[in-house]
């Protein structure tokens, strides 16, 4: 069979439109100018800057051969070791080099490295000097010649072209020559999309169905997915008056699937599109019309969007995804006139289908769906490195697309700040005490309602949930026996643990005053039960267990209260009526949380349930009955073994902790106390997370990597705090606080301070 090239017309040889071409290279740092017919199918800078113009794509023409040295390519840019004559029913006497004028043109329209120099109108288009006016300017090409200096050529000679530009490493072949379905075209064409190669091919230009509507038998499921056929539009989108249309003609498979030409056809502008006119000298141009002039921008296309994803000619994709984001001209769907529609490179650059991430389990889960959130601790900080690993996160789509998210916004600082009271310890003043007619000792404290003033600064408290109900601690103590017993809801744990292990009220206030910065300092404010017990003259033991508050409202959404389980045990031995030294041992249980941090089990970022040990010691000084030293530190290890959500768990995490108290009683008056002293939290000193990410192989495919991060905060806090707490009355008393903390939040740089007074008055 006989074939020519697709064009409606030889091309217009106008002396008025033999312009020069300015060779500039693409992709300058300016935003570029790009020609209208571009415009038309969504090239901007946005899309060519993320194809980097076509970088790494080899174009194949199969046609009329490329003049190489013409200056609109750049040079180097065709390739003249790899094209070649490829026809076998002529001979070529100037080799692959273009003696008709179409092919130059149209590798140019698809690839062409030059900048138009002049301003120019024809055809409905206006383009202006310094435009940009190829698809993929840094494509490479090659030529396979198969038509003749009359453009003029045989099946056989197109069929062999096809061949040797997928044998070259052509990744998109580009067809401007009339279709035939006859069995060499059709073995060529399974052959080339057999070697990875995508084909374009023009449609035709006589104004009628593709093959007036006959099938195309004997073609394999893959090379149909890897074909289309190019149709010409207008520049207002209609279609041209010369184009074929795709028809209900059908490609049928070799398992006898059909697959209608409509499904396969895209369309594209063909209509006055500027190129040069090789064989009229190299400054020659010409407005060029005909679906030859479409397959190429479809062909330019592709290669931008397989230069900006591999994983699109790795997968034999690309032509699915233009036909997937085209602009639906016709009647809805693939129709007869326009298949599928003009192709929309804006579009091709956007996701399509939902957007997903994958985790450590390897399952995936949508973009949109990840709507929980991890709220920051102290001990950790505001997670830093984390987030920089999150902002510049890669989600694929449903074509295995890369595509960068930012997911830091799902690591928030908590909502209720705790840096305003100075010292938010000192807000419950400690138990009331009352001595027993036989000895004992009774300490307690009690408040009907619960309020928010008076849980500034307390772990975990949120002042939308205040919770009102009753809240108490009671303590027994006898002094005979040495044993204490305390319970209660809502109180501070550090003084029922104080006072159990040493059995000193005054180390316990002491305690009480200096907010131990340890694990428990992570379970209170809730339920507490802690028991002393004298081993013999000189030793105690003790044994606490205590957690954070049930939340109150909507338990449902809980996940963002901190919750902590602690359970403590120690011993303490007075090595003389000054001093006593402690060891402990403690645990913390955090069911959706780490070390204060805390997230929704379900979600994406969950560490799951973690567990913390906790070995600490104490040294407590009195110096006399009034006045009391404490010296508190200990380290902790925390290990996470998470593995369904985006994060791979962490290696033990290091811990520290430690604090000194002073306090002195009746200063200046009876009952009256002052405390001062400096601590550093719980802050993490070492430990990393696995954060699970998606990286893209050369090849476009993704794989997972584990990413380790350390999780040491960028600041070390140190609280310095001041207290003075004065009974004015039986029934009041005057609370005077001041604070600075260095660092606050383990924030380097974040310092603060806070100054409070307070009147308590009972009634």
């Amino acid at each position: 069979m006989a074939s020519t090239h697709a064009r409606t017309r030889p091309p217009v040889r106008k002396p008025a439109v033999l312009l020069l071409a300015l060779i500039l290279p693409a992709g300058a740092a300016s935003a570029a100018t790009y020609a209208p017919w571009l415009r038309q199918i969504g090239v901007s800078d946005t899309v060519m800057s993320a194809a980097n113009w076509g970088t790494g794509q080899m174009l194949g023409v199969v046609d009329t051969g490329i003049n190489p040295t013409h200056p609109v390519f750049a040079s180097g840019q065709v390739s003249q070791a790899l094209s070649s004559c490829a026809a076998v029913s002529f001979r070529c006497s100037n080799g692959f080099r273009d003696d008709n004028s179409h092919g130059t043109a149209v590798a140019e329209i698809a690839a062409g490295n030059a900048k138009f120099a002049w301003t120019t109108s024809y055809g409905g288009y206006t383009t202006t000097a310094g435009s940009v006016i190829s698809v993929a300017p840094n494509a490479n090409i090659l030529a396979e010649k198969v038509l003749n200096a009359a453009g003029s050529g045989y099946s056989t000679d197109v069929a062999n072209g096809v061949r040797k530009a997928a044998d070259a490493g052509a990744m998109v072949i580009n067809v401007s020559i009339t279709y035939g379905n006859t069995a060499d075209i059709v073995s060529a064409i399974n052959y080339a999309t057999s070697k990875g190669a995508v084909i374009v091919w023009a449609g035709g230009n006589s104004n009628v169905a593709l093959l007036n509507g006959a099938n195309t038998t004997g073609l394999t499921a893959q090379a149909i997915s890897r074909l289309v056929f190019a149709g010409s539009v207008s520049p207002t989108n209609t279609k041209s008056s010369f184009s074929n249309t795709p028809g209900s003609g059908k490609l049928v498979n070799t398992a006898g699937q059909a697959t209608n030409y409509s499904a396969r056809w895209l369309v594209a502008p063909g209509e006055a599109i500027l190129a040069p006119y090789t064989t009229a000298g190299t400054s020659a141009w010409s407005y060029w019309s005909g679906t030859s002039m479409a397959a190429p921008v479809v062909s330019g296309s592709l290669l931008l969007v397989q230069s900006a994803w591999p994983i699109l000619r790795t997968r034999g994709t690309a032509i699915d995804l233009l036909l997937a984001t085209s602009t639906d001209l016709g009647a809805a769907g693939a129709d007869g006139t326009y298949g599928m529609g003009l192709v929309n490179l804006a579009k091709a650059f956007q996701p399509v289908g939902t957007l997903t991430v994958t985790r450590a389990n390897g399952s995936t889960i949508a973009v949109s769906s990840l709507t929980g959130a991890l709220i920051t601790g102290g001990a950790l900080g505001s997670l830093s490195a984390v987030q920089a690993s999150l902002a510049n996160y890669t989600a694929l789509d449903s074509y295995a697309r890369n595509f960068s998210v930012n997911l830091a916004g799902l690591i928030r600082s908590p909502s209720t700040a705790a840096s305003l009271n100075a010292l938010p310890s000192n807000v419950n003043t400690g138990p009331r005490r009352v001595t027993l007619a036989d000895g004992r000792e009774l300490a307690y404290w009690q408040s009907g309602v619960d309020r928010a003033a008076d849980h500034r600064g307390e772990f975990g408290f949120n002042e939308e949930r205040v919770n009102f109900r009753q809240q108490g601690f009671a303590l027994l103590a006898d002094p005979r026996s040495g044993n204490t017993l305390a319970f209660g809801q809502g109180y501070p744990a550090q003084y029922a643990w104080t006072r159990a292990l040493t059995e000193d009220a005054g180390l316990a206030l002491l305690a009480h005053d200096a907010a131990s910065p340890g694990l428990v300092s992570l379970a209170q404010g809730g339920s507490l039960v802690a028991a002393g017990m004298r081993l013999n003259e000189r030793t105690r033991f003790a044994l606490s267990w205590s957690s954070t508050a049930s939340p109150a409202g909507d338990v449902a959404n809980a996940w963002n209260m901190p919750e902590g389980r602690s359970l403590r045990a120690g011993l303490d031995y007075r090595l003389n009526r000054f001093l006593d030294a402690g060891v402990i041992v403690s645990t913390l249980s955090e069911p959706h949380g780490l070390l204060g941090s805390t997230y929704d089990r379900s979600s994406a970022i969950s560490l799951g349930r973690n567990e913390s040990l906790g070995y600490g010691a104490s040294l407590g000084l009195r110096l006399n009955e009034r006045r009391r030293m404490l010296l508190e530190g200990g380290v902790v290890s925390t290990r996470s073994n998470q593995s369904s959500g985006m994060f791979a768990g962490t290696d033990t995490l290091r811990s520290t902790h430690w604090s000194l108290s002073y306090q002195e009683q009746e200063l200046w008056r009876k009952g009256d106390r002052l405390s001062f002293g400096i601590s550093q939290p719980l802050r993490v000193s070492s430990g990393r997370i696995g954060v699970v990410s998606t990286q893209i192989a050369e090849d476009g495919e993704p794989f997972q990597q584990t990413d380790w991060v350390s999780l040491a905060p960028t600041g070390r806090e140190l609280d310095h705090r001041i207290g003075y707490r004065m009974p004015a009355s039986h029934q009041s008393e005057l609370l005077l606080q001041a604070s600075y903390r260095q660092d606050a939040g383990n924030l380097r740089g974040h310092d603060d301070a806070g100054v409070s007074a307070r009147w308590n008055t009972r009634f």
